[in-house]
């Protein structure tokens, strides 16, 4: 077997559960987060940069968020709008509730996906899997209070972009009543 691909496997021996995990929580998709675990044995594989790559962790976390939000970008329907959606005067957790919170992670991911660089590789190493400050600094060669800050300014990036969607959803509303 060739040495590069033989790195590879061991590589994603040891990396590839918190990958697949990070696939899913993105995709909402476990059959997605398969396909695009495959997509990114292929794209690594034949990467020479990630054979050169100083951390081969980051470059291929940052792969797999683009691949996953890629995704999303290409198979996510239009939904109904939130607005549109009257839920019954029912306490706990109906099925309508999980629906609306369904189509809010929906839009909440969609969004990030507008996100770019290491705004979005922070902000979801942060707010997808969980990640320390501290972890995420050192994983991009940055200082805590750094990421801090760039976690901030992506969260008002994302209120910004939902808000705004929100505003065009009950504008489209209006005009249709």
């Amino acid at each position: 077997m060739d040495e590069q691909l033989e790195r590879l496997l061991e590589f994603l021996e040891s990396s590839g559960p918190g990958l697949h995990a990070m696939l899913t929580r993105l995709t909402l998709r476990e059959d997605a987060a398969e396909d695009l675990m495959q997509e990114l044995f292929i794209r690594l594989s034949k990467s020479k940069a990630f054979e050169r790559a100083r951390n081969r962790g980051a470059y291929a976390r940052r792969c797999a968020i683009n691949l996953a939000l890629d995704w999303r970008q290409r198979s996510t329907p239009n939904h109904l709008p939130l607005d549109e959606v009257r839920e019954r005067g029912s306490g706990g957790n109906s099925p309508l509730r999980g629906l609306i919170q369904r189509e809010e992670m929906e839009r909440i991911l969609q969004a990030i996906s507008r996100l770019r660089g290491i705004s979005r590789e922070s902000f979801v190493m942060r707010y997808i899997q969980q990640e320390s400050y501290e972890r995420i600094a050192q994983e991009l060669g940055r200082r805590p209070h750094q990421v801090r800050a760039l976690c901030s300014k992506a969260m008002a990036q994302l209120r910004n972009m939902l808000n705004s969607s929100r505003l065009q959803a009950s504008r489209k509303g209006a005009s249709d009543a």
